[in-house]
């Protein structure tokens, strides 16, 4: 579990500590207070793979999802210099996370080192011909990614005539990682990525638990299995009082339920890891409210895993008040605000903060 992150000149935040994280984690804030933003630091720094990460990020801060591949320096430094703070690209990214046990931590450093000379792009001659400028050499950015108790993963992505590559300099045979997911508003639920988590859950024989929280969830859903639509795997549901017997694709039933299907599969398959949840809300009736949140507890106790969960709703908020009166000790509740001068910041609070203000009816948001 985490305990604390660091965080050093990445998008909002110029310099933040964030202690006292707990199982249960709720993130509020204005817009552009960091709340995004804080939720990319713990997903950009789950795993070795961070510069390709850093792309998913592009899209899912819909800014296009095609990569175009820069044929001049200043070109390159556009596809990373989004990710430092205030643009500043002369100080490095670091992003530090403590876990528990101590044991367990993970750290993220990325920043422009000196350029290779000799590697130029597109097939460029390192050699002006008379009468020209020499070219200028590409700047270089590097990644490097270090888990507790596994070698350095150095990352330094490279310009080639076929796009941007991102080869890795690691003793290891294989990507290292800790199992993390993001889910977004933005983000749909792929019915692929969701029959192949509830594949596994039921070899595993942990599926019976994510069909017992959608029940209680959805009572028209009678039961849930795995099958095929027009050669395409995906979750089916049997749904209560329908006319006839033949099962239907979750995508078919309710966008809501699906979404919510997805999240409960990501909490089982990411075991022992940790899931962040973007707007929890978006999709679901408020009446379901209450009854997802215990649902969330109740997974994340089963499966070990850590939430981060932001909301800009207050009956969303409101509704995880029987949840935090019994399990106080395993909230806390993250404010982020954008000050003047500091950037972007965030407040831990305790469980018994949240429990207090929800009971005396003091605005979190």
């Amino acid at each position: 579990m985490i305990e604390k992150v660091e965080i050093h000149n990445f998008r909002g935040f110029r310099k933040i500590e964030v202690p006292d994280l707990k199982k249960i984690n709720l993130l509020v804030g204005t817009n552009a207070s960091g709340k995004s933003a804080f939720l990319e630091s713990l997903f950009l720094s789950s795993s070795s793979t961070a510069p390709n990460i850093s792309f998913q990020l592009k899209a899912i801060r819909k800014m296009g999802n095609m990569i175009v591949a820069p044929s001049d320096p200043q070109g390159y430094k556009g596809l990373w210099e989004d990710m430092f703070h205030d643009f500043n690209t002369d100080k490095r990214i670091w992003i530090k996370i403590g876990g528990k046990p101590n044991a367990d931590t993970r750290t993220l450093a990325v920043e422009f080192v000196t350029p290779v000379i000799d590697e130029l792009p597109f097939g460029k001659q390192s050699s002006p011909t008379a009468g020209t400028a020499p070219t200028p050499a590409m700047p270089q950015i590097e990644f490097k990614w270090k888990r507790t108790g596994y070698p350095e993963v150095i990352a330094r992505p490279k310009i080639t005539n076929t796009g941007v590559q991102v080869g890795m300099q690691v003793e290891a045979k294989e990507v290292i990682f800790f199992p993390a997911i993001w889910f977004t508003p933005t983000g749909s639920e792929n019915p692929e990525e969701n029959a192949k988590r509830f594949a596994e859950l039921d070899k595993s024989g942990d599926i019976d638990k994510i069909k017992a929280v959608m029940s209680k969830e959805f009572p028209i859903i009678r039961d849930l299995t795995l099958s095929y639509q027009a050669g395409i795997p995906m979750v089916f549901a049997q749904i209560d009082g329908q006319a006839r017997t033949r099962k239907m694709p979750m995508g078919l039933v309710s966008d809501g339920m699906n979404r919510a299907l997805g999240i409960f599969l990501g909490i089982g398959y990411f075991k022992n890891g940790l899931v962040l949840i973007d707007q929890l809300e978006d999709g679901l009736h408020h009446k379901i409210l209450p009854a997802m949140w215990e649902s969330l507890y109740s997974l994340a106790t089963d499966f070990n895993v850590q939430l981060f969960i932001s909301s800009h709703s207050n009956e969303c908020i409101n509704a995880m008040m029987p949840v935090v009166e019994q399990h106080a000790d395993d909230m806390c509740l993250l404010r982020a605000v954008r000050t003047e001068h500091s950037g972007c910041i965030i407040d831990s609070l305790s469980g018994e903060y949240l429990k207090t203000a929800l009971e005396q009816e003091i605005e979190v948001r």
